[in-house]
């Protein structure tokens, strides 16, 4: 079976390419980008951290790159962000390419290169933007019930607390759901069953494993009952993704 990130993409190349390592980050910076009102910016996923030296072999081969102006690369420190950096330079040199001499920081012209290397991973940045949500007192002892229960935790925490934490929107939606049968059933002969409790409950459970369902890129499109977004774009915990958008 081929390697979807290897396989090309076939939309128009954008003058203003951006690439992410997977749909996730993908699905959250294009809400992002709406939130900033930038029009003129593709998101292109490599389909992981391993993938850009291909993805810009790929982006290079093809008629429509002498028309990008600029290129941004964005990818995880994962605890080393010196090494991610390295390894995005490597990949831009071995494809011909400028490296600027440091993390946001633009370099070289047609294309100008932009590189961020976000600290620890953006599940990070999204937990920090929702710090002061009650729920995530609820996440906080979720977590220490499992290091006092388990033998080990989640190899991947932070993806993990996201997940506990999309676990309490859902219970959230079903609590709305509920009160709004109630209050409609003297009008509607056969209200709609209410969706099932269990789910919020396996997907909390499934948090301890880290086993995705709801993802964190998905969660950005979402809103809660009053229409506010599940990640908080305004907090400052996004300011420097918001100016390395700009930068690009």
């Amino acid at each position: 079976m081929p390697n979807p990130s290897k396989a090309p993409n076939k939309a128009t190349l954008q003058p203003k390419t951006l690439l992410v390592e997977g749909k996730d980050e993908e699905n959250l910076l294009n809400e992002l980008l709406k939130d900033l009102k930038i029009i003129d910016l593709q998101i292109i996923p490599v389909g992981g951290s391993g993938n850009f030296p291909e993805k810009l072999k790929g982006l290079k081969s093809r008629s429509e790159y002498r028309n990008i102006t600029s290129i941004g690369i964005i990818r995880d420190a994962d605890n080393n962000a010196k090494s991610a950096f390295d390894s995005i330079c490597s990949a831009l040199e071995g494809n011909g390419l400028s490296k600027p001499p440091a993390p946001m920081q633009s370099f070289g012209d047609k294309p100008k290169i932009t590189i961020m290397i976000v600290e620890n991973m953006i599940e990070d940045l999204c937990l920090q933007s929702v710090k002061d949500d009650p729920a995530m007192a609820c996440v906080a002892q979720f977590f220490q019930c499992l290091t006092e229960n388990l033998n080990k935790l989640p190899k991947n925490l932070a993806k993990a607390r996201v997940h506990a934490f999309l676990a309490s929107r859902e219970f959230l939606e079903i609590a709305h759901f509920e009160y709004l049968k109630i209050c409609l059933e003297d009008y509607i002969l056969n209200p709609p069953t209410s969706p099932a409790i269990a789910v919020p409950k396996v997907h909390t459970f499934l948090a301890s494993r880290y086993t995705p369902s709801l993802r964190l890129g998905e969660a950005a499109q979402k809103c809660g009952e009053e229409g506010e977004r599940y990640w908080s774009f305004a907090h400052s915990a996004f300011d420097e993704l918001k100016r390395f958008l700009q930068m690009i």
